[in-house]
């Protein structure tokens, strides 16, 4: 399944969230997609002085800047002190929903930096290959964009290959490669063929591993329909062909707590981690594992604290960002 797209142009509006305001961004990020037609959204990280230094005063201008300049902003994503959504449109009335959305911010949420900008469509493509390279988690499994699924054939690691969609992860950002770390190290442990839940999937890249490497059905669920348009996509790349029975997908609003899983992944940020605690908990067989992430360092204690049902394994961080590896006793 493919998300069809019928203009030739598309439209996206990028966010810069400083620490002190990146609790906003779960927010906004559902005011996008349900309130503005959002089809799409990325995050990536950036040293604030750097995208000061490189617009200079336009920095918090809020309007249009040249596309080169964009390009330089995605070049400068080193470092973790901010970190910028980027938010896609088009489909539909996608110049409108964007326009929109930007000026819901800049009414409401003066405070964050902003830039927009339109883009011809077959850009798109180039734009991506430009900034993912293989990801390698470990000797065991890595992550291949699937322009450059022939670039690692000498590998004796386990492949998942993804195609990142629009705003959708592969891996790169740290919260997945720590989520997908995890996994890796607790692999032995876990008995193939059992069941797996992706909450909050996205590209449903960690729900992919657990699902080619330990035969796990795996029920990906998100409340954003592209999102699971691109699992759709990515489970076509990997299992093209095959039967993958027991495995299914699901929109947030209809996933219902009927059965408990011995693996669950959830890659959220903190505040939905809080707001969904009880589906999650309630989803979690015993013994089963539960590896959770989107969250800053300092948030950690505050979710062992309030996941205090669980047992702490390990607390892995990387950067700005960790992730827990908790289990049901």
């Amino acid at each position: 399944m493919k998300v069809i797209v019928e203009n030739k142009k598309f439209n996206f509006v990028l966010v810069q969230y400083s620490p002190e305001t990146l609790n906003l961004s779960h927010a906004l990020n559902a005011y996008a997609l349900e309130d503005f037609g959002c089809d799409g959204i990325e995050e990536f990280s950036l040293e604030e002085a750097r995208v000061d230094e490189i617009l200079g005063e336009r920095a918090y201008s809020g309007g249009d800047i040249p596309e080169s300049l964009i390009d330089e902003i995605q070049d400068a994503t080193n470092k973790q002190e901010s970190t910028t959504y980027k938010y896609f449109f088009y489909q539909n009335e996608f110049e409108d929903n964007a326009s929109g959305f930007v000026f819901f911010l800049k009414e409401n949420y003066p405070e964050l930096p902003l830039f927009t900008a339109q883009k011809n469509f077959e850009d798109w493509n180039a734009e991506w290959k430009k900034f993912y390279t293989p990801i390698i988690v470990s000797s065991r499994l890595e992550i291949i964009p699937e322009w450059l699924r022939e670039t690692r054939q000498e590998s004796t690691a386990e492949k998942v290959y993804i195609y990142p969609g629009m705003g959708f992860g592969t891996g790169t950002h740290e919260t997945t490669f720590l989520c997908l770390s995890l996994f890796d190290k607790i692999k032995d442990q876990l008995t193939i063929g059992l069941d797996c839940l992706d909450f909050g999937c996205g590209s449903g890249i960690l729900g992919i591993a657990a699902l080619k490497t330990m035969q796990m059905p795996v029920l990906f669920c998100d409340i954003d329909k592209s999102a699971l348009d691109n699992c759709v996509q990515n489970l076509v790349l990997n299992f093209e062909g095959e039967n993958l029975e027991g495995s299914k997908l699901v929109i947030r609003d209809r996933f219902t707590v009927g059965k408990r899983y011995n693996l669950v992944f959830a890659n959220i940020l903190e505040n939905v981690l809080l707001l969904e605690m009880e589906t999650i908990l309630s989803s979690l067989e015993k013994k089963g594992f539960l590896i959770v992430s989107g969250l800053l360092n300092h948030q950690v204690d505050n979710i062992v604290s309030k996941y205090q049902s669980l047992k702490k394994v390990e607390v892995m961080s990387k950067n700005d960002w960790s992730a827990i590896l908790f289990q049901r006793e």
